[in-house]
């Protein structure tokens, strides 16, 4: 019987060896389309995993509002992360589970209450204190920046990232459809969705696109841009800020008698002429009301220093070393050059009232925006065309600023 031992005992360790382990329960395994998408891949499991998932998801791509003290130090948040919510939103279903992810958004991701109570207090106590002007003001730009929604400055980075626009796009459609479905519902989603549907419309305006039918009949030049449209794209763009930032020029100019900063003495004497003040002092108030539009002879005498003053605002006017403008500076950072700045291109109220009628083009060469993204992102350097380095050049010399 010893010597059968070792055989009878070795079968029961072969039996035993061969019994594998269970996988742990909390261990889940992703294919398809969520695979690769790290912890945010349960948002395409099961019905009980999303909420958690949804929740880390947000709180990892929303940034967080930086102090108002910092606002203008803090780094912006990695592209890896708004590109991560960008492949995880895709992998969802479309429908009510989109739909959950946008409400959860607005929702949790919105203005800090607490601080809009904390700062709307402060400026009813200078007021009440009668404080200082400046005082005031400081109180009220605190609050107005506490007014600003954790998921704009989401937005504001996806819109940058390539791809970003079109993504954005379709995201307010879904939150259209969830509206509508009701599938998300209340204040807070409907703030988001007019908040989104605004910055949309400031990157780009389609109602002054015209549309026409292209056929064999039409002019050898239409068909001739044609070929070249899979090499580059041009849009039409609005200037807003223009005609306020003008008017702030002028202001300056007519606080101190006979300084003259903006226009040359021969457009000077000519604008004097024509509305029988000095030229400052005047403009400020024809530009205020419109009323410069009446005068066939004085729009005339305003083409070619507006155009100078314009491309100087477009080209030369910045914010912490990006563009002034902030439809510029979106499109330069997403690698457009500017392009062409257009007289009288719209000549409606709102074009009149925002830019002097006049409208901007940004030309994308679609093997150089990636380079012209980074050279602005990096450097700050603004590519642009010889008409608008020409213009800038005008100004230069004709301007004292």
């Amino acid at each position: 019987m010893s010597r059968l031992g070792p055989f009878l005992v070795a079968p029961r360790l072969l039996r035993r060896s061969w019994v594998l382990p269970r996988r742990p329960s909390s261990v889940s395994i992703v294919t398809g389309p969520c695979a690769g998408l790290g912890a945010a891949a349960s948002l395409c499991s099961g019905p009980a995993a999303p909420s958690l998932a949804m929740e880390e998801l947000l709180s990892r791509s929303v940034p967080p509002l930086p102090p108002y003290e910092t606002r203008e130090k803090a780094p912006p948040p990695a592209e890896l992360r708004s590109a991560e919510f960008m492949r995880s939103y895709r992998a969802l279903e479309a429908g009510p589970r989109r739909a959950e992810l946008l409400a959860r958004l607005a929702r949790d991701f919105g203005v800090d209450h607490g601080r809009v109570a904390e700062f709307s207090a402060k400026v009813l106590q200078a007021r009440e204190q009668q404080r200082e002007p400046g005082a005031l003001l400081q109180a009220e730009d605190r609050l107005r920046y506490y007014l600003s929604p954790r998921y704009r400055g989401l937005f504001q980075h996806l819109g940058r990232l390539e791809g970003g626009l079109r993504f954005l796009m379709e995201l307010r459609g879904d939150l259209v459809e969830a509206l509508a479905a009701r599938h998300a519902e209340g204040p807070h989603v409907r703030e988001m969705n007019g908040m989104l549907k605004s910055m949309l419309s400031e990157w780009f305006s389609t109602g002054f696109l015209n549309l026409e039918r292209v056929t064999w009949q039409s002019p050898c030049e239409v068909l001739q841009k044609i070929s070249e449209l899979t090499a580059y794209k041009l849009l039409l763009s609005p200037i807003p800020g223009f005609t306020k930032w003008l008017i702030g020029l002028l202001t300056s100019q007519t606080k101190e008698q006979g300084r003259n900063e903006l226009f040359t003495d021969a457009e000077c004497q000519e604008i004097s002429e024509i509305t029988g003040d000095p030229a400052a002092e005047k403009l400020k108030r024809l530009l205020t009301n419109n009323e410069w539009m009446r005068s066939e002879r004085l729009v005339k005498a305003l083409h070619s220093p507006f155009m100078r003053l314009c491309a100087w605002y477009l080209y030369g006017e910045k914010h912490r070393g990006y563009a002034l403008n902030p439809v510029a500076n979106f499109h330069l950072q997403n690698g457009a050059v500017l392009w062409r700045i257009n007289w009288m291109a719209d000549t409606s109220p709102r074009g009149i009232t925002a830019s002097c009628g006049m409208m901007v083009n940004y030309r994308y060469f679609l093997e150089d925006t990636a380079s012209n993204s980074a050279g602005y992102l990096g450097t700050k350097h603004i590519k642009a065309s010889e008409q608008v380095l020409s213009l800038v050049s005008q100004f230069q010399q004709n301007s004292k600023l």
